[in-house]
Protein backbone atom coordinates (compact mmCIF):
# COMPACT_ATOMS: atom_id res chain seq x y z
CA UNK A 1 0.00 0.00 0.00
CA UNK A 2 1.31 3.46 -0.89
CA UNK A 3 2.04 5.71 2.09
CA UNK A 4 -0.11 8.55 0.76
CA UNK A 5 -3.12 6.22 0.63
CA UNK A 6 -2.94 5.19 4.30
CA UNK A 7 -4.62 8.29 5.84
CA UNK A 8 -7.61 7.91 3.54
CA UNK A 9 -7.89 4.17 4.23
CA UNK A 10 -7.77 4.69 8.01
CA UNK A 11 -10.31 7.53 7.84
CA UNK A 12 -12.73 5.51 5.72
CA UNK A 13 -12.48 2.47 7.98
CA UNK A 14 -13.05 4.59 11.09
CA UNK A 15 -15.98 6.39 9.46
CA UNK A 16 -17.56 3.04 8.70
CA UNK A 17 -17.23 1.96 12.34
CA UNK A 18 -18.80 5.20 13.54
CA UNK A 19 -21.66 4.91 11.07
CA UNK A 20 -22.50 1.32 12.07
CA UNK A 21 -22.30 2.16 15.77
CA UNK A 22 -24.59 5.16 15.29
CA UNK A 23 -27.00 3.17 13.12
CA UNK A 24 -27.23 0.46 15.79
CA UNK A 25 -28.48 2.94 18.41
CA UNK A 26 -30.65 5.99 17.72
CA UNK A 27 -29.85 7.52 21.11
CA UNK A 28 -26.12 6.88 21.46
CA UNK A 29 -23.88 9.90 22.09
CA UNK A 30 -20.20 9.68 21.22
CA UNK A 31 -17.85 11.14 23.79
CA UNK A 32 -14.29 10.40 22.64
CA UNK A 33 -13.91 12.17 19.32
CA UNK A 34 -11.49 15.07 19.77
CA UNK A 35 -8.40 12.85 19.87
CA UNK A 36 -9.42 11.53 16.44
CA UNK A 37 -9.77 15.06 15.04
CA UNK A 38 -6.09 15.89 15.62
CA UNK A 39 -4.73 12.54 14.42
CA UNK A 40 -2.25 13.18 11.62
CA UNK A 41 -4.14 10.67 9.42
CA UNK A 42 -7.27 12.80 9.72
CA UNK A 43 -5.51 16.15 9.33
CA UNK A 44 -3.67 14.89 6.24
CA UNK A 45 -6.88 13.67 4.62
CA UNK A 46 -8.62 16.91 5.60
CA UNK A 47 -5.83 18.93 3.94
CA UNK A 48 -6.13 16.90 0.74
CA UNK A 49 -9.87 17.52 0.52
CA UNK A 50 -9.54 21.24 1.24
CA UNK A 51 -6.81 21.49 -1.38
CA UNK A 52 -8.98 19.64 -3.89
CA UNK A 53 -11.86 22.04 -3.25
CA UNK A 54 -9.49 24.98 -3.89
CA UNK A 55 -10.96 28.25 -2.65
CA UNK A 56 -9.58 31.70 -1.85
CA UNK A 57 -7.54 32.90 1.10
CA UNK A 58 -9.34 34.02 4.25
CA UNK A 59 -8.78 37.10 6.41
CA UNK A 60 -5.14 36.14 7.05
CA UNK A 61 -4.37 36.31 3.32
CA UNK A 62 -2.73 32.86 3.27
CA UNK A 63 -3.68 30.78 0.24
CA UNK A 64 -3.28 27.05 -0.30
CA UNK A 65 -0.45 27.67 -2.74
CA UNK A 66 1.38 29.95 -0.29
CA UNK A 67 1.17 27.30 2.43
CA UNK A 68 2.53 24.69 0.05
CA UNK A 69 5.37 26.84 -1.33
CA UNK A 70 6.40 28.89 1.70
CA UNK A 71 5.29 27.18 4.92
CA UNK A 72 5.30 23.59 3.70
CA UNK A 73 2.39 21.19 4.19
CA UNK A 74 4.14 19.03 6.80
CA UNK A 75 5.13 22.06 8.89
CA UNK A 76 1.62 23.52 8.55
CA UNK A 77 -0.10 20.31 9.69
CA UNK A 78 2.38 19.70 12.52
CA UNK A 79 1.79 23.19 13.90
CA UNK A 80 -1.96 22.76 13.53
CA UNK A 81 -1.82 19.45 15.39
CA UNK A 82 0.11 21.11 18.24
CA UNK A 83 -2.52 23.85 18.52
CA UNK A 84 -5.35 21.33 18.65
CA UNK A 85 -3.61 19.11 21.20
CA UNK A 86 -2.72 22.01 23.48
CA UNK A 87 -6.13 23.65 23.13
CA UNK A 88 -4.63 26.90 21.82
CA UNK A 89 -6.43 26.75 18.46
CA UNK A 90 -8.90 29.59 17.93
CA UNK A 91 -11.07 30.26 14.91
CA UNK A 92 -10.38 33.37 12.85
CA UNK A 93 -12.95 35.79 11.46
CA UNK A 94 -14.73 34.81 8.27
CA UNK A 95 -14.23 36.93 5.17
CA UNK A 96 -17.55 37.92 3.60
CA UNK A 97 -17.65 38.17 -0.18
CA UNK A 98 -20.49 38.18 -2.70
CA UNK A 99 -20.80 35.94 -5.73
CA UNK A 100 -23.19 36.40 -8.68
CA UNK A 101 -26.64 34.87 -8.30
CA UNK A 102 -28.47 34.85 -11.60
CA UNK A 103 -28.29 37.84 -13.91
CA UNK A 104 -28.63 40.59 -11.30
CA UNK A 105 -28.52 39.17 -7.79
CA UNK A 106 -25.66 38.43 -5.41
CA UNK A 107 -25.21 35.66 -2.86
CA UNK A 108 -23.20 36.18 0.35
CA UNK A 109 -20.35 33.73 0.84
CA UNK A 110 -18.21 33.28 3.92
CA UNK A 111 -14.57 32.29 3.41
CA UNK A 112 -12.79 30.88 6.49
CA UNK A 113 -9.01 30.78 6.55
CA UNK A 114 -7.32 27.71 5.10
CA UNK A 115 -6.36 26.64 8.64
CA UNK A 116 -9.98 26.85 9.78
CA UNK A 117 -11.13 24.98 6.70
CA UNK A 118 -8.73 22.12 7.43
CA UNK A 119 -9.88 21.83 11.05
CA UNK A 120 -13.53 22.03 9.98
CA UNK A 121 -12.90 19.28 7.45
CA UNK A 122 -11.22 17.14 10.12
CA UNK A 123 -14.25 17.54 12.39
CA UNK A 124 -16.58 16.82 9.47
CA UNK A 125 -14.72 13.59 8.67
CA UNK A 126 -15.27 12.37 12.24
CA UNK A 127 -18.82 13.53 13.03
CA UNK A 128 -20.51 13.21 9.63
CA UNK A 129 -20.98 9.40 9.89
CA UNK A 130 -22.83 9.86 13.19
CA UNK A 131 -25.49 11.97 11.51
CA UNK A 132 -25.49 10.10 8.21
CA UNK A 133 -26.98 7.21 10.16
CA UNK A 134 -29.92 9.47 11.06
CA UNK A 135 -30.48 11.24 7.75
CA UNK A 136 -33.50 10.31 5.64
CA UNK A 137 -33.55 8.92 2.10
CA UNK A 138 -35.30 12.05 0.81
CA UNK A 139 -32.24 14.23 1.50
CA UNK A 140 -29.64 14.59 -1.27
CA UNK A 141 -27.75 17.83 -0.64
CA UNK A 142 -24.04 17.67 0.18
CA UNK A 143 -24.08 14.06 1.30
CA UNK A 144 -21.65 11.23 0.44
CA UNK A 145 -22.56 9.35 -2.75
CA UNK A 146 -25.61 11.57 -3.36
CA UNK A 147 -26.05 14.28 -5.95
CA UNK A 148 -28.37 16.97 -7.26
CA UNK A 149 -29.08 14.95 -10.42
CA UNK A 150 -30.31 12.06 -8.27
CA UNK A 151 -32.66 14.47 -6.51
CA UNK A 152 -33.95 15.78 -9.86
CA UNK A 153 -34.56 12.24 -11.12
CA UNK A 154 -36.50 11.34 -7.98
CA UNK A 155 -38.61 14.50 -8.18
CA UNK A 156 -39.32 13.75 -11.84
CA UNK A 157 -40.37 10.22 -10.90
CA UNK A 158 -42.72 11.44 -8.18
CA UNK A 159 -44.27 13.93 -10.62
CA UNK A 160 -45.44 10.94 -12.69
CA UNK A 161 -47.30 9.39 -9.76
CA UNK A 162 -48.63 12.52 -8.03
CA UNK A 163 -50.95 15.32 -9.10
CA UNK A 164 -49.94 18.30 -6.98
CA UNK A 165 -46.62 19.69 -5.82
CA UNK A 166 -45.75 22.05 -2.98
CA UNK A 167 -42.71 24.02 -4.16
CA UNK A 168 -41.03 25.30 -0.99
CA UNK A 169 -38.64 28.23 -0.69
CA UNK A 170 -37.08 29.16 2.65
CA UNK A 171 -36.26 32.76 3.45
CA UNK A 172 -32.50 33.28 4.04
CA UNK A 173 -32.19 29.76 5.45
CA UNK A 174 -28.42 29.62 6.05
CA UNK A 175 -28.44 33.03 7.74
CA UNK A 176 -31.38 32.33 10.07
CA UNK A 177 -30.66 28.92 11.64
CA UNK A 178 -30.95 29.50 15.43
CA UNK A 179 -27.64 28.57 17.07
CA UNK A 180 -29.12 27.25 20.31
CA UNK A 181 -31.50 24.84 18.59
CA UNK A 182 -28.82 23.72 16.15
CA UNK A 183 -26.31 22.98 18.92
CA UNK A 184 -29.00 21.05 20.80
CA UNK A 185 -29.44 18.78 17.77
CA UNK A 186 -25.67 18.34 17.41
CA UNK A 187 -25.41 17.34 21.08
CA UNK A 188 -27.80 14.44 20.50
CA UNK A 189 -24.93 12.60 18.83
CA UNK A 190 -21.78 14.46 19.84
CA UNK A 191 -20.91 14.26 23.53
CA UNK A 192 -17.29 15.41 23.31
CA UNK A 193 -17.20 18.90 24.83
CA UNK A 194 -14.03 19.85 22.97
CA UNK A 195 -15.60 19.09 19.57
CA UNK A 196 -18.72 20.98 20.60
CA UNK A 197 -16.50 23.91 21.60
CA UNK A 198 -14.94 23.95 18.13
CA UNK A 199 -18.36 24.03 16.48
CA UNK A 200 -19.41 26.83 18.84
CA UNK A 201 -16.32 28.83 17.81
CA UNK A 202 -17.15 28.53 14.13
CA UNK A 203 -20.79 29.50 14.62
CA UNK A 204 -19.82 32.58 16.63
CA UNK A 205 -16.81 33.58 14.51
CA UNK A 206 -16.96 37.22 13.47
CA UNK A 207 -17.81 38.05 9.86
CA UNK A 208 -15.49 40.63 8.32
CA UNK A 209 -16.90 42.78 5.55
CA UNK A 210 -15.24 45.94 4.25
CA UNK A 211 -13.00 46.11 7.31
CA UNK A 212 -15.84 45.81 9.83
CA UNK A 213 -16.50 42.73 11.96
CA UNK A 214 -20.02 41.57 12.81
CA UNK A 215 -20.66 38.87 15.42
CA UNK A 216 -23.55 36.63 14.28
CA UNK A 217 -26.28 35.41 16.63
CA UNK A 218 -27.87 33.08 14.08
CA UNK A 219 -26.95 31.23 10.91
CA UNK A 220 -24.10 29.21 9.51
CA UNK A 221 -22.35 31.06 6.66
CA UNK A 222 -22.38 29.48 3.22
CA UNK A 223 -18.81 28.69 2.27
CA UNK A 224 -17.75 27.04 5.51
CA UNK A 225 -16.74 23.38 5.22
CA UNK A 226 -19.04 22.32 8.06
CA UNK A 227 -22.02 24.51 7.07
CA UNK A 228 -23.68 22.00 4.67
CA UNK A 229 -23.58 19.26 7.32
CA UNK A 230 -24.98 21.57 10.01
CA UNK A 231 -27.76 22.70 7.68
CA UNK A 232 -28.67 19.07 6.94
CA UNK A 233 -28.72 18.25 10.65
CA UNK A 234 -31.23 21.06 11.19
CA UNK A 235 -33.56 20.29 8.28
CA UNK A 236 -33.45 16.58 9.07
CA UNK A 237 -36.16 17.44 11.60
CA UNK A 238 -38.44 18.28 8.65
CA UNK A 239 -37.34 15.20 6.70
CA UNK A 240 -38.28 12.90 9.59
CA UNK A 241 -41.80 14.31 9.69
CA UNK A 242 -42.53 13.66 6.02
CA UNK A 243 -40.19 10.96 4.71
CA UNK A 244 -42.30 8.01 5.90
CA UNK A 245 -45.65 9.53 4.92
CA UNK A 246 -47.46 7.03 2.71
CA UNK A 247 -49.25 9.60 0.55
CA UNK A 248 -46.87 12.58 0.59
CA UNK A 249 -43.41 12.37 -0.98
CA UNK A 250 -40.64 14.83 -0.21
CA UNK A 251 -37.37 15.49 -2.05
CA UNK A 252 -34.85 17.87 -0.51
CA UNK A 253 -31.49 19.21 -1.61
CA UNK A 254 -30.09 21.53 1.08
CA UNK A 255 -32.79 24.20 1.51
CA UNK A 256 -34.54 23.39 -1.79
CA UNK A 257 -37.47 21.04 -1.29
CA UNK A 258 -40.61 19.86 -3.06
CA UNK A 259 -43.46 17.79 -1.63
CA UNK A 260 -45.74 15.74 -3.87
CA UNK A 261 -49.40 15.20 -2.96
CA UNK A 262 -52.45 13.34 -4.28
CA UNK A 263 -54.90 16.26 -4.18
CA UNK A 264 -55.05 20.03 -3.95
CA UNK A 265 -56.72 19.75 -0.55
CA UNK A 266 -53.85 17.61 0.71
CA UNK A 267 -51.30 20.04 -0.73
CA UNK A 268 -52.90 22.95 1.16
CA UNK A 269 -52.89 20.89 4.38
CA UNK A 270 -49.23 19.98 3.85
CA UNK A 271 -48.21 23.61 3.27
CA UNK A 272 -50.09 24.82 6.36
CA UNK A 273 -48.56 22.12 8.54
CA UNK A 274 -45.10 22.72 7.10
CA UNK A 275 -45.40 26.43 7.81
CA UNK A 276 -46.07 25.65 11.47
CA UNK A 277 -43.22 23.12 11.68
CA UNK A 278 -40.76 25.60 10.22
CA UNK A 279 -41.95 28.28 12.63
CA UNK A 280 -41.18 25.96 15.57
CA UNK A 281 -37.64 25.64 14.18
CA UNK A 282 -37.30 29.41 13.92
CA UNK A 283 -37.42 29.36 10.10
CA UNK A 284 -39.62 31.30 7.69
CA UNK A 285 -41.15 30.48 4.33
CA UNK A 286 -40.56 32.84 1.45
CA UNK A 287 -44.26 33.25 0.74
CA UNK A 288 -43.69 34.95 -2.61
CA UNK A 289 -41.74 32.02 -4.04
CA UNK A 290 -43.48 29.14 -2.25
CA UNK A 291 -46.40 27.81 -4.29
CA UNK A 292 -48.79 24.94 -4.91
CA UNK A 293 -48.96 23.78 -8.52
CA UNK A 294 -50.54 20.96 -10.51
CA UNK A 295 -47.93 18.75 -12.11
CA UNK A 296 -49.48 19.50 -15.52
CA UNK A 297 -48.20 23.01 -14.99
CA UNK A 298 -44.51 23.67 -14.57
CA UNK A 299 -42.45 23.83 -11.43
CA UNK A 300 -38.71 24.38 -11.02
CA UNK A 301 -36.28 22.29 -9.04
CA UNK A 302 -32.48 22.51 -8.94
CA UNK A 303 -32.12 24.28 -12.28
CA UNK A 304 -34.70 22.14 -14.09
CA UNK A 305 -38.27 22.84 -15.13
CA UNK A 306 -40.59 19.84 -14.82
CA UNK A 307 -43.88 19.97 -16.71
CA UNK A 308 -46.35 17.91 -18.72
CA UNK A 309 -45.92 17.62 -22.49
CA UNK A 310 -47.07 15.37 -25.32
CA UNK A 311 -44.70 12.54 -26.25
CA UNK A 312 -44.66 11.72 -29.96
CA UNK A 313 -42.84 8.50 -29.10
CA UNK A 314 -45.42 7.10 -26.68
CA UNK A 315 -48.37 9.13 -28.06
CA UNK A 316 -49.48 10.35 -24.65
CA UNK A 317 -48.93 13.12 -22.14
CA UNK A 318 -45.83 12.63 -20.02
CA UNK A 319 -43.82 14.63 -17.50
CA UNK A 320 -40.58 15.97 -18.94
CA UNK A 321 -37.66 17.87 -17.41
CA UNK A 322 -35.44 20.39 -19.16
CA UNK A 323 -33.15 23.31 -18.23
CA UNK A 324 -35.22 26.16 -16.84
CA UNK A 325 -34.89 29.42 -18.80
CA UNK A 326 -33.01 31.00 -15.90
CA UNK A 327 -30.41 28.20 -16.00
CA UNK A 328 -29.84 28.79 -19.70
CA UNK A 329 -29.63 32.56 -19.12
CA UNK A 330 -27.11 32.11 -16.30
CA UNK A 331 -24.93 29.90 -18.48
CA UNK A 332 -24.93 32.50 -21.25
CA UNK A 333 -23.93 35.13 -18.71
CA UNK A 334 -21.02 32.97 -17.47
CA UNK A 335 -19.77 32.52 -21.04
CA UNK A 336 -20.04 36.22 -21.81
CA UNK A 337 -18.30 37.25 -18.57
CA UNK A 338 -15.57 34.65 -19.05
CA UNK A 339 -14.73 35.99 -22.51
CA UNK A 340 -14.88 39.59 -21.34
CA UNK A 341 -12.33 38.88 -18.63
CA UNK A 342 -10.09 36.86 -20.95
CA UNK A 343 -6.92 38.70 -21.88
CA UNK A 344 -6.89 39.82 -25.51
CA UNK A 345 -4.31 38.01 -27.58
CA UNK A 346 -4.60 34.74 -25.63
CA UNK A 347 -4.14 31.72 -27.87
CA UNK A 348 -7.59 30.86 -29.24
CA UNK A 349 -7.19 27.18 -28.41
CA UNK A 350 -6.62 28.06 -24.75
CA UNK A 351 -9.73 30.23 -24.73
CA UNK A 352 -11.74 27.43 -26.32
CA UNK A 353 -10.37 24.93 -23.79
CA UNK A 354 -11.64 27.20 -20.99
CA UNK A 355 -15.09 27.39 -22.60
CA UNK A 356 -15.12 23.63 -23.20
CA UNK A 357 -14.79 23.02 -19.46
CA UNK A 358 -17.81 25.20 -18.78
CA UNK A 359 -19.85 23.62 -21.57
CA UNK A 360 -18.97 20.11 -20.43
CA UNK A 361 -20.07 20.91 -16.89
CA UNK A 362 -23.39 22.30 -18.17
CA UNK A 363 -23.99 19.27 -20.39
CA UNK A 364 -23.06 16.75 -17.70
CA UNK A 365 -25.69 18.24 -15.41
CA UNK A 366 -28.48 18.70 -17.95
CA UNK A 367 -27.99 15.55 -20.03
CA UNK A 368 -30.50 13.66 -17.85
CA UNK A 369 -33.29 15.87 -19.23
CA UNK A 370 -34.82 16.95 -22.53
CA UNK A 371 -32.07 19.46 -23.19
CA UNK A 372 -31.34 19.20 -26.92
CA UNK A 373 -33.08 22.44 -27.98
CA UNK A 374 -31.34 24.41 -25.24
CA UNK A 375 -28.02 22.84 -26.24
CA UNK A 376 -28.51 23.98 -29.84
CA UNK A 377 -29.18 27.54 -28.73
CA UNK A 378 -26.20 27.47 -26.40
CA UNK A 379 -23.92 26.20 -29.17
CA UNK A 380 -24.90 29.11 -31.43
CA UNK A 381 -24.46 31.58 -28.58
CA UNK A 382 -20.94 30.36 -27.79
CA UNK A 383 -19.86 30.80 -31.39
CA UNK A 384 -21.42 34.26 -31.51
CA UNK A 385 -19.53 35.33 -28.37
CA UNK A 386 -16.30 33.81 -29.67
CA UNK A 387 -16.67 35.87 -32.86
CA UNK A 388 -17.02 39.03 -30.77
CA UNK A 389 -13.97 38.10 -28.72
CA UNK A 390 -11.88 37.21 -31.76
CA UNK A 391 -12.90 40.43 -33.50
CA UNK A 392 -11.59 42.41 -30.51
CA UNK A 393 -8.33 40.48 -30.75
CA UNK A 394 -7.99 41.12 -34.49
CA UNK A 395 -9.39 44.70 -34.40
CA UNK A 396 -11.76 43.96 -37.23
CA UNK A 397 -14.49 46.41 -38.19
CA UNK A 398 -17.15 43.80 -38.95
CA UNK A 399 -18.99 43.54 -35.64
CA UNK A 400 -19.95 39.88 -35.76
CA UNK A 401 -17.30 38.62 -38.12
CA UNK A 402 -19.69 35.92 -39.36
CA UNK A 403 -18.19 35.93 -42.88
CA UNK A 404 -14.62 35.61 -41.74
CA UNK A 405 -15.23 33.30 -38.77
CA UNK A 406 -18.08 30.91 -39.26
CA UNK A 407 -19.04 28.42 -36.55
CA UNK A 408 -16.95 25.76 -38.26
CA UNK A 409 -13.83 27.88 -37.72
CA UNK A 410 -14.15 27.49 -33.95
CA UNK A 411 -15.09 23.82 -34.12
CA UNK A 412 -11.96 23.21 -36.18
CA UNK A 413 -10.02 24.80 -33.32
CA UNK A 414 -11.43 22.28 -30.86
CA UNK A 415 -14.66 23.84 -29.60
CA UNK A 416 -17.09 21.20 -28.31
CA UNK A 417 -20.48 21.00 -30.01
CA UNK A 418 -22.85 21.19 -27.03
CA UNK A 419 -25.57 18.81 -28.34
CA UNK A 420 -22.93 16.10 -28.77
CA UNK A 421 -21.88 16.51 -25.14
CA UNK A 422 -25.33 15.43 -23.99
CA UNK A 423 -24.76 11.89 -25.25
CA UNK A 424 -21.36 11.36 -23.59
Amino acid sequence: MKTKERPKIWVEQFQRKLYLASKASETRRFGLLYDKVHRMDVLTEAWKRVRRNKGSAGVDGKSIREIENETGVDAFLNELQKELKSGSYTASEIKRVYIPKGADGKRPLGIPTVKDRVVQMAVKLIVEPLFEADFQDCSYGFRPKRSNTQAVKLAHGYSNTSKWVVDVDLKSYFDTIPHDKLKELVRKRVGDKRVLALIHQWLKAGIMEEGNVRNPTDGTPQGGVLSPLLSNIYLNEIDKLWNDNSSVRIVRYADDMVLFCKSHRQAKFVLDKLRGQLSELGLTLNEEKTKIAHVRESFDFLGYTIKEAYSHKSHRMVRIKFPRPKSEKNMRLKIKEALKSEKLGTDLRLVIAMLNRKLTGWANYFKIGNSYKQALRLADYVCEQLRLYWRRCKHRKDIRGSVKWKNSYFYDKGLHYVPNLLSR
